[in-house]
Formats: C-alpha cells, sequence, structure tokens
C-alpha cells in the first residue's frame, strides 16, 4: 500500500459522473494487503461535507472484470482527520485487491442515515504485485503456483512414506499396526469418556446443568411460601403472579394497613365450571382463586364481616320494629339483559341474618354482612324499604307500618361500612400471636 505523501485525496459530490479522476500517483494498493488506506477529503461543490453517521460504499470493476461492491471501514483516526471536517482515511479490505493492474472504473458511495446516496466521479486505481500472492478473496477461484508447488513437496513426502512402509518386514508391519491400534483405542476411550451418551462427561455435565436448573426453580417456586403473603389490596391480590395453590393471604383493613381488620385468604385451584362472586371467592390473574377464610381471623374481624355494613332507615313509627331483611337478584326491571330477560320472578333469594341498633324510636340502623355492601340508600315503597344496584336487590321489612309516616322519612336513611366495631378500637393485648422457631436467637410472631 502507498499513499504519496500522506496526502488527502479530493473528492467533489457534485462534480460531472462522468468524469474521470486519475489517483495513480497518490494511491497504489498491493495484492495481498489486509490494511491499504487512503485518506479522502470529501466536498460538496467544494464546500467540506459532513461524514458523521454515513456509510461508506466501494464498488468498481477489477483489472480481471470482477464487480466488486465493499462496505468499508472509514474513521477519523489519523492526524489532520476531521469527519465533520469531510477528512477521513478508509480501509480497505482483504477482499478487495487480489489482481495487480489497473482498475478502470471505481468509484466511493456515501449513504447518509436516511438512506440517501450520493456517489463520487469514477477514478482510476493501480494495484501492484505482490511476491507471495498472485490472488487473494473469494472474487475468483484461481490455482496459485506457489502454493501447488507446496503441495507437491507434501506429496512427495506422503509418497516417501508409503513406500518405506511397504518395504518394512511383516513382523515391523504388525508390531507398527499394534501400536497404530493401541494408538486408536486410547484416542476412543479418550472421546468416550467425554462424548459417551450414557457415561460421558458432556451428558453428565449436562444432566447437573438440569438438575441445578430444576432446584433453582423449585426454590424460586417456594420462596416466601412458607408464611402468608401480604397486600394492602384486593386488586394487588388479584394480579400477584407467585401465588400458588396452598397460600395463605392477608389483605390490609379498610382503616389503615394494621387496624387488624384485614381479610385471610386461601388460594386453591379454581373448579370446573365454577364462578367466582368476586366478594368470597375472587379471581386471581394466575389462573388460581382465592378463597375467603374466616376460620382465621380475629374476633373483631369476624364482627365486621357479620355486621359490618348499616343500613339507616328513618321510619317514623314511633316504636322498635325488628327488622327482617332478604336479598335476591333479577327482579322485575333490574335484570342484567332488560326487562323480561331474566327468569320469572326473583333469584338467589337468601334470608340475611341482621342485628338491629335503635338510636331513637323513629330510626333504626340494620347491620348485615359486609359482602352484601351496595353503593346506595334505602327507599320506601309498599310497605318496605329497599336499596338495588344493578340486578341485585336488599329488601328490608319492619312488619305493620304506618304508610303516611314512612312515607315522611323516605329520602333520609343511608347506607355505608361501619368504621367502628370490634374490640380493636380499644387498646388491648394482641392474644391472637403465636411464636415460631426459626434459630438459636430468633423467633417469628404470626397470627393464628
Amino acid at each position: 500500500m502507498a499513499v504519496a505523501n500522506n496526502q488527502y485525496i479530493n473528492f467533489d459530490l457534485l462534480r460531472y459522473q462522468n468524469e474521470v479522476l486519475d489517483i495513480t500517483n497518490k494511491f497504489k494498493g498491493r495484492v495481498g494487503d489486509t490494511q491499504d488506506y487512503i485518506k479522502l477529503f470529501v466536498t460538496s461543490n467544494s464546500y467540506p461535507v459532513d461524514l458523521r453517521g454515513m456509510k461508506l460504499l466501494f464498488g468498481g470493476v477489477d483489472p480481471k472484470q470482477v464487480a466488486h461492491r465493499h462496505y468499508l471501514d472509514f474513521r477519523a483516526d489519523q492526524k489532520t482527520d476531521n469527519l465533520e471536517q469531510g477528512r477521513c482515511t478508509v480501509y480497505f479490505d482483504e477482499n478487495t485487491f487480489n489482481y495487480q493492474g489497473t482498475w478502470e472504473q471505481a468509484y466511493f458511495k456515501f449513504i447518509d442515515a436516511n438512506g440517501n446516496t450520493v456517489s463520487t466521479v469514477d477514478m482510476v486505481l493501480v494495484v501492484l504485485q505482490d511476491r507471495f500472492y498472485a490472488a487473494v478473496g473469494q472474487t475468483a477461484n484461481i490455482a496459485i503456483d506457489e502454493f501447488e508447488k507446496e503441495y507437491e513437496k507434501v506429496r512427495e513426502a506422503e509418497k516417501r512414506t508409503e513406500d518405506l512402509f511397504n518395504s518394512l518386514s511383516a513382523d515391523a508391519k504388525a508390531k507398527f499396526q499394534a501400536a497404530y491400534d493401541e494408538y486408536k483405542q486410547a484416542i476412543q476411550e479418550a472421546y468416550d469418556a467425554i462424548f459417551n451418551a450414557q457415561t460421558g462427561l458432556k451428558v453428565n455435565y449436562t444432566r447437573l446443568q438440569e438438575m441445578a436448573q430444576h432446584i433453582q426453580e423449585t426454590l424460586r417456586q417456594a420462596q416466601f411460601h412458607d408464611r402468608p403473603f401480604q397486600f394492602d389490596t384486593v386488586a394487588i391480590m388479584k394480579n400477584y403472579l407467585e401465588l400458588q395453590d396452598g397460600d395463605l393471604v392477608i389483605t390490609s383493613g379498610w382503616d389503615s394497613k394494621d387496624d387488624g381488620h384485614g381479610n385471610m385468604w386461601q388460594v386453591r385451584a379454581k373448579k370446573h365450571d365454577e364462578t367466582p362472586d368476586e366478594i368470597n371467592v375472587i379471581a386471581l390473574q394466575s389462573g388460581y382463586v382465592a378463597e375467603r377464610n374466616l376460620s382465621m381471623i380475629s374476633a373483631d374481624s369476624l364482627e365486621d364481616i357479620m355486621y359490618g355494613y348499616s343500613i339507616k332507615i328513618v321510619h317514623n313509627q314511633k316504636d322498635y320494629p325488628k327488622p327482617t331483611v332478604f336479598y335476591y337478584e333479577n327482579a322485575l326491571g333490574t335484570e342484567t339483559g332488560g326487562l323480561g330477560s331474566g327468569s320469572f320472578g326473583e333469584t338467589l333469594t337468601k334470608l340475611v341474618p341482621c342485628e338491629a341498633e335503635y338510636t331513637d324510636n323513629n330510626s333504626i340502623v340494620v347491620r348485615i354482612p359486609r359482602n352484601f355492601y351496595m353503593d346506595a340508600k334505602p327507599y320506601y315503597k309498599y310497605g318496605d324499604w329497599y336499596l338495588i344496584s344493578g340486578n341485585k336487590t336488599i329488601k328490608i321489612s319492619l312488619g305493620n307500618v304506618d304508610d303516611s309516616a314512612a312515607k315522611t322519612g323516605d329520602g333520609k336513611g343511608s347506607s355505608y361500612l361501619s368504621h367502628s366495631t370490634g374490640y380493636f378500637n380499644y387498646p388491648t393485648a394482641p392474644s391472637d400471636l403465636r411464636a415460631v422457631y426459626v434459630n438459636d436467637t430468633t423467633e417469628r410472631l404470626e397470627w393464628r
């Protein structure tokens, strides 16, 4: 390779495309070189071109009339190089200069980040003969005289060895063959020790890797599953994919995270054709369901669950009536699919356990389980009070009532989730904790 006086060769992208630029006096590549380079100064209408972010394609026809297209590496790694000012050093790869002679047609093509291309004018290159190689690269399949000579020497040495072996006596041949067979056997045994499909080191190593992966997966799945999970909300529990069959989950209470009113859930597999009600049985994103576990909650939580939904009714009866509460779905006019789309009459009718609190003889607070909560107010109609949400209805009967007096209190009632039930509203020592031994110095406290 040669670049005369380390000169930059100027290429102006706006010069006529049929113009030929002779640079033989500035650059001469050599056959066999792997790091020929040329220094370019790229301009456009005599102004420097910013080469940052561009790619460079070199093309042309070599002295053997073989077409070339190479993406070349160009850098600003030599003194005075500056990509922003259009000065760079272009490195030719080993597949470019395969033959000595003159390239009559060669060009550079610059490609910007948007795929726009601009070609330089054609140029003339001279490639010098190398004393060791006639050609290199993948562009032609020619015989190399020097290599042929060396190959002939190898073949002659092989023939002499074969003739020498044939001249040995039968006894010498047998000894040689025995030594050769022993060598082959040793090689085979060494190969089997590594690659044998049943006992080789490679298959045993693969089995150990699979075993280690299985152990890691088992440990990952078992991690933290020896104690209850704790989440702030049911929504977070639903989206947590690590929950597995048999896990316990605690969701926080409705007042604060440590108010003692949280729920306990048992994670299990979903039963065939089971439709979770999203109140006592929650569908999880993992495919399992979480079922409310009332056997593992504290006394105050049980009270709130059983009587945590309060419904206040202003009845104006001047009495202390005993309430009866019914729950049903799909009453006439409330069907999910519209009027007449449901069954004939109400469905899922049930008597709801309740307790009553009398603030005076004209109003009553009826408390029922929290899972019947509705964002609704009671209204009076035909001797009873109703709360309706979607296709769900709560009916509260206070026995025989004075219709006109009841109507005067209509619209004054309300319903809400209680915030003041349970003995945890008073300072008490915890009575439902257990200590679990961890090691010689540590015990873990868990809710029973």
